[in-house]
C-alpha cells in the first residue's frame, strides 16, 4: 500500500511539475508572440466553415514560429498522454518498459513523447502532401495543415486545463471522466472533419465527391489507423 501511495505521489509531482512548465511556456508564447498566440488558440475557429485571411494564416510552415508553437502543441499532446499513463495502472501492464521511477525519468519520457508526437506531426505534413498532390488539390490553396494544426491547438489548451485541474485539485480522474473525454474527442474529430470540408467547398475548386474522398484520405483512414495501433 505505502508503495502504491509513492508511486501515485511521485507521478502527481511529475504531473504537476509537466503542467507548471507548461503554463509558464504557455506565458512566454503569449508574451513573445502576442497576436499570434491570440489567433491560433481562438476558438472562433471552430464556428467559420470558410477560410479567412487572420494573422496566423499567413505564418509559413516552416517558419522559426510554426516550428516553435508546433512543438509547443506537441509538449501539451506528450503531457496529456503522460497523464493517461499516470491515471490508467492498466497501461502500465501493457508497458511494462516503460517504468517511469525517478521524477527526471518522467520529465525524460515527457520531453521524448513530444520529439515523436512532433515527429507524427511531420509525417502528416507529408502525408497531406503527397494526397494533395494525388488529388490535384495543392496545400497552399486549401491551407489544410494549417487548419489542420489550429485546431489541434485549440483542443490541446483545452485538454490541458482540464488535466491540469485535475492533477491540482484531488489527483483524481475516474473512469467516467475518461469515457466522458473519449467522447468528447470523437465529436472533435468528427467536427474537424466537417469544418474542413466546407472550408475546401467553399474554394469550389472541386466536386463535394472529391473533396469526400480527399479527407478521407488525409483524416479518417490516418485516424482510424491510429486508433487501431493504441487499442
Amino acid at each position: 500500500m505505502q508503495e502504491v501511495l509513492a508511486e501515485n505521489e511521485l507521478y502527481r509531482n511529475i504531473a504537476i511539475a509537466i503542467a507548471m512548465l507548461l503554463f509558464v511556456i504557455f506565458a512566454i508564447s503569449r508574451i513573445a508572440y502576442p497576436r499570434l498566440f491570440a489567433s491560433i488558440y481562438s476558438f472562433d475557429k471552430f464556428f467559420v466553415f470558410k477560410y479567412r485571411d487572420d494573422f496566423g494564416s499567413g505564418i509559413r510552415l516552416f517558419s522559426t514560429e510554426s516550428f516553435y508553437f508546433t512543438g509547443v502543441l506537441s509538449l501539451t499532446l506528450s503531457f496529456g498522454i503522460l497523464c493517461l499513463y499516470f491515471f490508467q495502472p492498466g497501461l502500465k501492464e501493457l508497458l511494462p518498459w516503460l517504468q517511469i521511477d525517478t521524477f527526471l525519468w518522467g520529465l525524460l519520457v515527457w520531453i521524448v513523447l513530444g520529439v515523436a508526437v512532433q515527429f507524427v506531426f511531420f509525417l502528416k505534413f507529408v502525408f497531406i502532401l503527397i494526397f494533395g498532390w494525388l488529388f490535384n488539390i495543392p496545400s497552399q490553396e486549401t491551407r489544410h495543415f494549417q487548419e489542420y494544426q489550429s485546431f489541434n491547438h485549440s483542443f490541446s489548451i483545452l485538454l490541458y486545463v482540464i488535466l491540469s485541474i485535475s492533477v491540482y485539485v484531488r489527483y483524481n480522474f475516474p473512469g467516467v471522466s475518461l469515457q466522458i473525454i473519449a467522447v468528447l474527442l470523437a465529436i472533435y474529430l468528427v467536427f474537424r472533419w466537417i469544418n474542413l470540408f466546407f472550408k475546401i467547398r467553399s474554394l469550389r475548386v472541386c466536386s463535394n465527391l472529391y473533396i469526400f474522398s480527399y479527407l478521407c484520405s488525409t483524416e479518417l483512414m490516418p485516424t482510424l489507423i491510429g486508433i487501431n495501433l493504441i487499442t
